[in-house]
């Protein structure tokens, strides 16, 4: 009787762990494993994120997303990494923001 009660109970918790596991609706799945040590050129970085604890993320690191749309793990106390986030920062500030077409049409 008692197995009757419990097999469904260990079924369903099975089904939910299966399901965490999978990654589905979990933001920590695209989280960087690991860091790389290539260097890499300003010229093929357009942006950046931070992963770390506060992200889900276990791992503390530097995304950068390449104008080709890859992402590359950086160590955020590698002072490379430090000084390409300072100029993508600089280049943020300095680059006015563009109007986009249906702005562009409510002035006129």
């Amino acid at each position: 009787m008692a197995l009757r009660i419990l097999l469904p109970l260990l079924l369903l918790a099975a089904a939910l762990l299966l399901h965490q596991a999978e990654g589905v609706d979990n933001p920590a799945s695209d989280c960087c494993l690991k860091t790389s040590q290539k260097a890499i050129s300003i010229k093929w970085v357009k942006s950046y994120s931070i992963q770390g604890p506060e992200s889900g993320c276990v791992l503390r690191a530097v995304v950068f997303t390449t104008k080709k749309n890859k992402k590359i793990c950086s160590s955020p106390t590698d002072p490379i990494v430090q000084k390409l986030i300072k100029s993508l920062d600089s280049k943020r500030k300095s680059t006015p923001q563009r109007k986009s077409k249906r702005q562009k049409r409510k002035q006129v």
